[in-house]
């Protein structure tokens, strides 16, 4: 323990000089009573403040382009839109950095509708519809998988995002088909099957899991 000569105490811990004068120390320094815990360099508040300050930025400059140009860029919309929905996808990134599984969920459901925006205002090619949405569930799904087991985590902790993923593919892909907004069907009528047959799989070899998710979830 170490000791003070002008303050006549004991000092717990490794200190260089007294806390109280500052003087020397004599004696042998201890272990710290308290651990030290790293603080984190960067908080969450502050790459949204960042992102926030790079929206405003690009719609300044934005608005002085079409300024210089007088008139709005046929590109422009887009890009404001893209711009927005990447600082939302930021913050949602920091809300939900402590959860992989929601932000994985977040992340593909993003790029779905970035590519849809994209095709849309670039002519409605329909490509985001027969390939990356078709593409994009079962990849949503294969993911969670993935993210759960490599976080050594029990079926139960992630069978409700599956179920998300599936009853989520199945209304949107649906709804897709029956108003013909899919000039190429197969693709995505594959992706449908699928995501339906692994749904009912749950549900019946699953059962169980299924139920105690509830339960701990919603309380059902």
């Amino acid at each position: 323990m170490q000791r003070c000569s002008r303050c006549k105490i004991d000092i717990r811990g490794n200190k260089k000089v007294c806390p109280l004068c500052g003087g020397p120390l004599s004696g042998e320094p201890e272990e710290e009573v308290y651990p030290n815990v790293r603080k984190r360099k960067v908080s969450r508040m502050t790459v949204v403040r960042v992102a926030l300050f790079i929206l405003l930025a690009f719609f300044a400059a934005m608005a002085v382009l079409s300024i210089f140009e007088d008139r709005m860029l046929s590109w422009e919309p887009l890009a404001i839109i893209c711009a927005v929905i990447g600082f939302l996808d930021i913050v949602l990134i920091m809300y939900y950095r402590g959860n992989p599984l929601k932000t994985v969920t977040w992340q593909i459901c993003v790029g779905m509708a970035v590519s849809v925006l994209v095709d849309w205002f670039t002519g409605m090619h329909g490509w985001s519809v027969i390939w990356v949405i078709p593409c994009a569930f079962p990849a949503m799904m294969i993911t969670t998988v993935a993210a759960g087991s490599g976080l050594r985590m029990n079926l139960v902790d992630y069978i409700l995002y599956l179920l998300f993923d599936a009853v989520v593919s199945t209304v949107v892909q649906s709804l897709i088909l029956v108003f013909h907004k899919n000039p190429f069907r197969y693709p995505m009528a594959v992706s449908l099957f699928l995501c339906i047959v692994f749904f009912l799989a749950v549900l019946i070899f699953r059962w169980k899991d299924f139920k105690t998710a509830s339960s701990r979830y919603f309380n059902i």
